[in-house]
């Protein structure tokens, strides 16, 4: 992958993307400019991103042609359950280096797809590791990235990469913004993998970074930025000024809600914020929290509900039967899936998550009337 473009190269690069990608040196000139131009354009020919025939003649191209070198870049999100931001912002780096950007989902790769020069494969979930490590054999003649969760925690966008607006072309079902203002989390619990992969929680951007004025939806992917008060009023107010509609999608930590964050989530126009309440001894703070919520008129909230990692089946019973009593939602999280031999769980599950019957039934109603 090309690294740290300048500002002389990046400009060449459009000046050539706006000639459809051929252009003579001098016509370059013009529109950049002379500091730095062979120097830039060395470097781009040394990167392999354009190529350059100096002997060119004619009358209006003196110098040489330039043209942009169009490789094939394929992205596979093999499991990816939104649109993969990673995979945008490769796509919109590759697309402005005028590069031919193919997106594919899943692991079986067609035949008949053009070789491509450079792939990048992202796996979410480890289940798919193996399968992903396998597809990734089927281009022995191509610059192969593979990365994701579901490989390795530690690898990362390059930065030139890491604060691009995402390309929402690819995902054409993609009808938000998507993004992280903040990354990591103040938290150490042992079920989750944002301390490990993202440190302590920090901010990292404002919404303007992947805000598309055409959508009035936003999903922001924050693990846990109440815990930065300050920038978190600084993202509040720039969603309210904009009339989106917010969504954190990773949930909000209720144990760190005041009522000034609270008026602030009331302000933004979440009509169900997202929380959690993982372990059953962290009663207290999610009472308050939902307490705190109700004063400052957000009467529910959707609260995910760890469970199969830690507690009792009557524990995750109590914390699902507290929220309901409270007229909360709430959707039930499973951390071992072998959980689900026991026909109760599977139940608990089936009762929570499609949110038809949870607010209608008791779990032992569910269960009688299942049966």
């Amino acid at each position: 992958m090309s690294r740290g473009l300048g500002s002389k190269e990046r400009a060449i690069l459009a000046a050539l993307e706006a000639k459809d990608g051929r252009v003579s040196t001098r016509t370059l000139i013009e529109a950049v400019g002379t500091q730095g131009f062979y120097r830039s354009l060395n470097s781009l020919l040394k990167k392999g991103l354009i190529s350059w025939i100096k002997e060119h003649g004619g009358p209006n191209c003196p110098s040489g042609l330039v043209s942009v070198t169009r490789k094939n870049i394929l992205l596979v999100d093999i499991d990816s359950t939104i649109a993969n931001l990673a995979l945008m912002k490769i796509s919109a780096y590759h697309k402005a280096l005028g590069h031919n950007v193919f997106l594919h989902r899943g692991l079986t790769i067609p035949r008949t797809l053009e070789k491509p020069e450079m792939v990048y494969i992202s796996c979410i979930f480890v289940k798919n590791r193996a399968a992903a490590r396998r597809l990734a054999k089927q281009f022995p003649e191509s610059e192969v990235h593979l990365g994701g969760c579901g490989i390795n925690l530690s690898t990362t966008l390059p930065e030139d990469i890491e604060h691009l607006m995402p390309d929402y072309d690819l995902y054409p079902e993609c009808d938000y913004s998507l993004g992280y203002c903040s990354r990591g989390c103040l938290r150490n619990c042992g079920f989750c993998i944002a301390p490990r992969k993202e440190g302590k929680v920090h901010p990292v951007a404002d919404i303007y970074e992947f805000y598309n004025p055409k959508f009035k939806k936003m999903v922001l992917l924050d693990n846990n930025i109440l815990a930065l008060p300050d920038h978190f009023r600084k993202i509040a107010k720039q969603i309210i000024s904009e009339k989106i509609r917010a969504e954190f999608k990773q949930g909000l930590d209720i144990r760190l809600v005041d009522d000034k964050n609270a008026k602030l989530l009331k302000q933004m126009r979440i009509l169900e914020p997202k929380f959690s309440w993982d372990d059953v001894n962290d009663e207290y703070m999610v009472m308050r929290g939902i307490e705190i919520l109700r004063r400052n008129g957000i009467n529910r909230s959707m609260f995910y509900v760890l469970i199969g990692y830690s507690s009792t089946f009557q524990q995750d019973l109590y914390r699902l039967n507290r929220l309901r009593d409270l007229g909360q939602r709430a959707f039930v999280m499973i951390y071992d899936r072998e959980i689900l031999k026991d026909p109760r769980y599977a139940s608990m599950r089936s009762w929570a998550n499609p949110q038809k019957f949870f607010p209608k039934c008791t779990y032992e109603e569910f269960v009688a009337n299942s049966a």
